[in-house]
């Protein structure tokens, strides 16, 4: 039944995401364990802008900055704001008995809040004006709260169910250190997956040896770290075939793929049409 209602919250958001709306979630941390993976796949925002600015060191830390204060600040209700590049998103909290457990954020709009405009001017000066370029790919025209709302509450009632179900056989103060690592190695892929990501890299960050690292995804994830990246970039790749008009090696690049031809050829293996096919139907 859980997997069920995980199947059916992720159509949901692929399906909103087909009809123009930009939905993603963040916020979840382990509390949704063990979907936190899958949960993952539908955390990073892919507008063109955001793809844009992940591919600076700089701006990908303001990005996973701004995340970790929304994550500590007290949010009680939607609301409508922008990130430091003047991104507008609502964000929608989920509550399950007074606790924040995940939140729902619809992006891609500009141009509504007067700290947009400027925002967006300071990154071009930093990040040049294909930054501003990309911005202006945006729509102007967000829907109001109340359209907003009649959308996303089917979706939070499959949260707070998945959520309880997650509960029930689960507590993130009992995760192994493993698990607690792994969960960790994930976000980390989520975040970077646009730069080169290798075993002894991740390691690295985490101050833990190669073999341990390859231990831990083989115990917890039943993959190797390659094989976990790769999915992670295709994931992205996906979204980006479907709903953006970039350039077949430009998805590859902007996932992470320096070679065309090694994209073109894993997402085929995994999906069973090439990227090309793909787009086309």
């Amino acid at each position: 039944m859980s997997a069920k209602v995980l199947q059916d919250c992720l159509n949901y958001i692929d399906f909103l995401r087909s009809t123009g709306y930009f939905v993603s979630l963040s916020g979840f941390g382990a509390n949704f364990e063990p979907y936190t993976s899958k949960l993952l796949n539908y955390e990073i925002h892919l507008h063109s802008i955001c793809l844009f600015l992940k591919q600076n060191d700089i701006s990908r830390d303001k990005c996973v900055l701004n995340k970790k204060a929304l994550n500590k600040a007290s949010v009680t209700k939607p609301y409508y704001s922008c990130c430091y590049a003047g991104v507008e998103e609502y964000v929608v909290p989920v509550f399950y008995n007074d606790k924040c457990i995940m939140r729902i954020n619809i992006s891609g709009y500009r141009g509504n809040l007067k700290k947009s405009e400027k925002f967006i001017n300071r990154a071009s000066l930093f990040y040049g004006q294909d930054a501003k370029a990309l911005y202006s790919e945006l729509s102007t025209l967000p829907p109001s709260l109340d359209q907003i709302m009649k959308f996303v509450t089917p979706l939070k009632y499959m949260i707070r169910e998945l959520y309880t179900y997650c509960q029930s056989i689960n507590s993130t103060d009992s995760l192994s250190q493993t698990k607690q690592l792994y969960l960790k190695a994930l976000y980390f892929i989520n975040e970077n997956y646009m730069q080169e990501i290798s075993c002894d890299s991740l390691a690295k960050q985490f101050n833990y040896s190669t073999s341990y690292m390859q231990y831990v995804f083989k115990k917890e994830g039943s993959t190797t770290i390659k094989a976990k990246v790769n999915s992670v970039r295709l994931s992205k790749a996906k979204h980006l075939l479907t709903h953006s008009r970039i350039s077949i090696t430009d998805v590859a690049l902007a996932c992470g793929f320096t070679d065309s031809n090694y994209f073109s050829t894993v997402f085929k293996n995994k999906f069973g049409h090439s990227p090309r096919e793909f787009r086309q139907g």
